[in-house]
């Protein structure tokens, strides 16, 4: 393949079922499936676009026997897994697509795009354009003095645990979270910024110490991508473009969600792209942030900074850094991700190495630079059994890793 792929036009069966955008959170199974494949077309969106030459990943011949090995087809119907794809020294050793995706589908990351975010703004530190983590992201972002963020650095945000007031629930209406994806259908920009003037600046509610709490908050994963845009001078996808995505060998355009035409990206979410690329994206990732000729774009020890985790989501049960999950630390693993062998789960193999972007419905990018693996799923979960279906990836991942030594 020479030339990268145009985001695909939705397929007639799926026009005809395409889900209402405002809905969002009341999509069922089906509904998720068809708009998580067609999130470029639900909501304004910027096209990322990719440039020849694409990077070759070569193909090993042995992924028949792995699948049965780790019982795949199980899984994948089980955990209703829309595509999966497993990496390993820089060669495809598993790669499947189910109800209708296949490797010219671009699918929704959810929540995963708060980890692309994060790698943005190490490539905004190596630049000099955020001078830190520890800059005030009131610095950035000035209508925020006088509201809760003040005092709030840079690096609370990352980590969630800015302290602003805010609650995420997605099966709970009056939820700040229903709030926050109001901003991405009304067709308004400066929305976001907006929605983060009202939240911090609400005087029946108290806020806690910076750094001092954990709480998963979209609403700081949005700052974030504000604080990016201020020091830049352009928006996350603009930028995801011209830093990587035309330089790293994408076999494809990706895509991001906006708040409107011409407005802010939604960096708490919203990215989208084909199987393969996100699985680029994890082996630039797994590099530390290299390119594959080793030209570096994070910042120095960004990487190491970004998975280290803070005191407070170490007390949360949740081991969390700059916006990326680790399995486990120091032999205390995560409440997130399912039963990990530190708490008395599944060994899996590397496990104190491992780290993830998560996103709603079931989306993961499992990073393992001890085993050298990155591992890409795709799925379409309901809220119901969270824990249930946790613990059916983590069976999965612990029994591919094991095949894979």
């Amino acid at each position: 393949m020479n030339r990268p792929k145009s985001l695909p036009m939705p397929s007639s069966a799926d026009l005809a079922a395409m889900p209402r955008a405002a809905d969002q959170f009341l999509w069922n199974d089906e509904q998720k499936l068809v708009a998580h494949r067609n999130m470029h077309h639900l909501f304004p969106t910027r096209t990322i676009r990719a440039e020849a030459p694409v990077r070759s990943l070569p193909r090993d011949s042995g992924s028949d026997a792995l699948g049965t090995a780790c019982d795949l087809a199980a899984y994948m119907e089980a955990a209703e897994v829309t595509g999966v794809l497993a990496i390993k020294d820089g060669r495809i050793v598993l790669e499947r697509y189910a109800r209708g995706n296949d490797d010219s589908t671009v699918w929704a990351s959810r929540s995963m795009a708060k980890s692309v975010t994060s790698l943005l703004i190490g490539m905004a530190v190596r630049e000099g354009r955020i001078r830190s983590a520890d800059d005030p992201v009131v610095l950035y972002v000035p209508e925020l003095k006088g509201t809760f963020y003040d005092g709030v650095l840079l690096r609370h945000c990352l980590q969630m645990a800015s302290g602003v007031p805010y609650t995420e629930d997605i099966q709970d209406p009056s939820s700040d979270v229903f709030a926050l994806q109001a901003c991405t259908v009304g067709g308004r920009k400066g929305a976001f910024l907006e929605f983060l003037r009202n939240l911090a600046g609400r005087k029946d509610r108290k806020s806690r110490a910076p750094g001092t709490v954990f709480n998963y908050s979209s609403a700081d994963s949005v700052l974030n991508g504000l604080v990016l845009e201020r020091a830049i001078g352009e928006i996350a996808p603009v930028y995801l473009e011209r830093r990587l995505w035309r330089g790293a060998g994408m076999e494809g355009d990706a895509f991001w969600n906006l708040e409107a035409e011409g407005g802010s990206a939604f960096t708490a979410s919203g990215f989208g792209a084909t199987l393969r690329d996100y699985g680029r994206l994890a082996l630039f990732v797994l590099g530390g942030g290299r390119l594959a000729d080793g030209t570096p774009l994070l910042a120095d020890g960004w990487m190491r900074e970004s998975l280290t985790p803070s005191q407070a989501s170490l007390d949360a049960g949740s081991p969390y850094g700059f916006q990326w999950w680790l399995h486990e630390h120091q032999g205390k693993g995560s409440d997130k991700i399912g039963p990990s062998d530190a708490n008395g789960g599944m060994r899996l193999r590397g496990g104190d190495t491992v780290f993830y972007a998560l996103g709603n419905a079931g989306q993961v990018i499992l990073v393992n630079p001890a085993a050298n693996t990155v591992v890409v799923k795709w799925a379409v979960w309901g809220p119901a059994d969270a824990e249930v279906r946790r613990q059916r990836d983590q069976k999965f991942f612990t029994a591919l890793l094991d095949a894979l030594k």
